[in-house]
């Protein structure tokens, strides 16, 4: 089972749009998959809630669970499942620090800009005390992946971002843009992988989730 957490402490950085068309990546690539809403805001479960039967993401399970999880509650709710998305709270504390305790991959998503680059040192202290549990547990440290979202085409920062962040970590090759696709999408508890295959966006999001389920094996 590939479990994938999004995670940042900052709010308003689209965790809950990654995450959900991850998810929508994962079902349509024939995984079984369960979406966990670990808000308490629930947009996660709202968007599922949405979608009209006959979807091509029937099948794609969303529960809600805003609570920290220890790992063998965590167990009994994956149980069965190929893949595993975690959208995390717009807040640090035991909820974001269970879901990197028990994920394989942690993708934290940052808009370009200072701001963000700045709150994301906080995020990276939850991950190395994650990892400190983890440790007790005899588990490796999670992956690190990191991933600039909402950019704005054509802009400077945009460009940058990359570059910066990779003080920080590994960095997806791929860059999330702030598309209208992606609200539209989820108005009806779609994906844009659904509403628009062969669209940008769902080209970026293909992107993102092979760089995630199926990372490129380093040379010898």
């Amino acid at each position: 089972m590939l479990t994938i957490a999004v995670l940042n402490q900052k709010g308003g950085v689209g965790k809950t749009t990654i995450a959900t068309n991850l998810a929508a990546a994962a079902r349509l690539d024939g995984r079984r998959t369960l979406l966990i809403d670990l808000d308490r805001q629930g947009s996660a479960l709202d968007w599922s809630a949405a979608r009209l039967v006959g979807s091509g993401l029937e099948g794609l399970a969303t529960v809600k669970a805003d609570k920290a999880l220890a790992i063998q509650r965590f167990r009994e709710i994956t149980d069965g499942y190929d893949v595993v998305v975690l959208d995390g709270p717009p807040r640090l504390g035991d909820v974001t620090r269970s879901a990197a305790v028990a994920a394989d991959v942690v993708l934290v998503p940052i808009q370009p800009g200072p701001f963000d680059l700045w709150a994301a040192s906080e995020t990276i202290d939850v991950l190395n005390d994650a990892d400190a549990i983890r440790a007790e547990l005899r588990r490796g440290p999670a992956r690190r992946l990191f991933v600039v979202n909402r950019a704005t085409m054509n802009t400077v920062l945009a460009r940058e971002a990359p570059a910066a962040i990779a003080t920080k970590g590994e960095v997806a090759d791929v860059v999330i843009h702030q598309r209208i696709a992606f609200a539209e999408a989820a108005a009806i508890g779609e994906s844009v992988l659904t509403t628009d295959p062969e669209g940008q966006a769902a080209d970026e999001i293909r992107a993102l989730y092979k760089a995630i389920a199926k990372p490129r094996r380093r040379a010898a």
